[in-house]
C-alpha cells in the first residue's frame, strides 16, 4: 500500500483545513467510544475509519464553536488524562 495511512493523513488535512478535520489516533477513537459514540475500541485505522470519527467531531464543532482540529486536540488530551495504565 503506497501513500499515507489514516492517522499521518489526518495530520496533513488538518495542517490544511483546521475547521474541516482533525488529527485522529487510538487516543480520539477511545475518547468518542467513552462517551458513546462507538461500541469498541481500536488501535489501528483506515479511511472508513475517519470518516467515522470526523462526523462526531464535526458535530461537536459546530456545536461548541471551536474548530474541528481544537475538538480532536481536546478528545485525545482528555484520553490523555483519564486513561489508566499503558496505551496498548
Amino acid at each position: 500500500m503506497k501513500g499515507f495511512k489514516a492517522p499521518t493523513a489526518s495530520c496533513v488535512l488538518t495542517a490544511l483545513d483546521p475547521d474541516k478535520h482533525a488529527v485522529v489516533d487510538t487516543r480520539v477513537w477511545t475518547s468518542l467510544e467513552r462517551k458513546d459514540y462507538f461500541d469498541k475500541r481500536k488501535e489501528s485505522f483506515g479511511s472508513r475509519d475517519y470518516v467515522k470519527m470526523i462526523k462526531p467531531i464535526r458535530n461537536l464543532s459546530e456545536k461548541t464553536g471551536f474548530s474541528t482540529a481544537q475538538i480532536g486536540y481536546a478528545l485525545f488530551a482528555y484520553d490523555y488524562r483519564v486513561r489508566e495504565g499503558t496505551l496498548h
